[in-house]
Formats: structure tokens, C-alpha cells, sequence
């Protein structure tokens, strides 16, 4: 049976807490779980980009620290434990729904409509603006563009790219606006959306994790 959002959300938050308890050996396992269970729900070239992007920005992050320190051992640590983290969300929204997670955080963690909406709203617009800074680049690179030379010229030569996205990005927003406001939204009145009970398998999973977190919390500070 599959899981609902609640305990996909609720999972994530584990993770986050996990790469702080568990050991590196642990967390490297986890981390390739994660990564197979992210290309098992979503074998597409944007998951490989994505964490290629993780993966430069950790080498980066440890980088930085062995600049300023000697421990290698925490440096990598550290880059495993961000990877650890940020793999898990993008594992929860390959697997879930943005209405499903909008629902849950409403209905289980009592967030606000309006708040609830802003974060799910703000994560669907997420591929949309990639799209975008793909289109305009290609746009901008049939005219002539180069982004090319010294620091001062490149910066400026990406302001050819980023006024575009910018603006439609505004243009984008306000047709968002204007069809919440004209379909009434943030009034008294709420739709009442179908319930996402727990099942056994949710409960199950659910008292897993906390062991799990139980556990690990007692190897960390025992």
C-alpha cells in the first residue's frame, strides 16, 4: 500500500535529523538507497542533473572547509550529511504529489491555507522558471549572445538573460494573483478536499522511523 504524503513529510523531517545522529558508514548507505529510490520513482534526465548540482555544490562546501581547516574527516562529513538531506526532498517530491503534500501540510501540521499554498506554489513554478532560462538563453544566444571575457563583462552580459526572466516571472505572478482572486481565494469559504487517512502500512512505517531515531539518538549521545 502506498504511503500518504503525511508520512513522506514526516520521513524527510527524520532524514534531516538523521544525518546529524546516525554515523558516515550509515549515512553512505542511506544515501545510495536514496539515490535508487529516487531514479526508481523518477528515471528522467532532470534527476541526474539535479544531483549533479547537489554533488558539485557538497565538493564545494568541503572544499571550503578544508581551506579553512585541517579535519579532513569533518569536511566530508559534512558534504555527506547535506547530500543526505537535500536527496530526501527531492526523493519526496519525486514521489508525491504538490496537492498531496498541500493537503497534509493543512490537514496534519495545521499550517495555514495561505501558507501551505505559497511553499507548494512557489515549488511548481521551480520547473517552469527552468524551462524558462532554457528558452530565453536559447533566445538570447540566436541574437548573438556570448558570455564570454572578463568578470565585469560576463556580469553584465547576463543581464541580456536575467531582465527576461524577471519579467516574466512578474507576468507570471500576477496571472496567479488574478486567478486566486477571482476564484475567491482566501475568503471564508474553503473547499473541503478528500481526506488522506493513515493506513497500517503508514503506521508501521511511521513507528520505524521511530525507532530508528531512537536509536541512532542513543548511539550518538550514549
Amino acid at each position: 500500500m502506498q504511503l500518504t504524503a503525511f508520512s513522506k513529510i514526516v520521513a524527510t523531517m527524520a532524514v534531516t535529523l538523521w544525518a546529524f545522529l546516525l554515523p558516515a558508514p550509515v549515512l553512505a548507505g542511506l544515501l545510495l538507497l536514496e539515490v535508487l529510490m529516487l531514479f526508481s520513482a523518477k528515471p528522467e534526465r532532470s534527476s541526474a542533473l539535479a544531483l549533479a548540482s547537489l554533488l558539485l555544490f557538497a565538493g564545494l562546501m568541503v572544499g571550503l572547509q578544508l581551506l579553512f581547516s585541517d579535519d579532513v574527516v569533518t569536511a566530508f562529513l559534512g558534504g555527506l550529511r547535506m547530500m543526505v538531506m537535500t536527496t530526501s526532498f527531492l526523493c519526496m517530491f519525486a514521489t508525491t504529489r504538490i496537492q498531496d503534500i498541500t493537503q497534509a501540510l493543512v490537514e496534519k501540521f495545521r499550517l495555514p491555507r495561505e501558507y501551505a499554498f505559497m511553499l507548494t506554489a512557489a515549488l511548481r513554478f521551480i520547473p517552469d522558471f527552468l524551462a524558462d532560462s532554457k528558452a530565453t538563453l536559447d533566445a538570447q544566444s540566436c541574437r548573438g549572445y556570448s558570455n564570454s571575457g572578463n568578470p565585469i563583462r560576463r556580469c553584465l552580459a547576463c543581464l541580456a538573460v536575467v531582465k527576461p526572466l524577471v519579467l516574466r516571472a512578474i507576468v507570471r505572478s500576477e496571472t496567479l494573483a488574478l486567478s486566486l482572486e477571482l476564484k475567491g481565494f482566501g475568503g471564508q469559504a474553503h473547499q473541503t478536499l478528500v481526506l488522506q487517512p493513515l493506513h497500517v502500512a503508514d503506521y508501521a512505517f511511521l513507528l520505524l522511523l521511530t525507532l530508528v531515531t531512537a536509536g541512532g539518538a542513543v548511539l550518538r549521545f550514549a
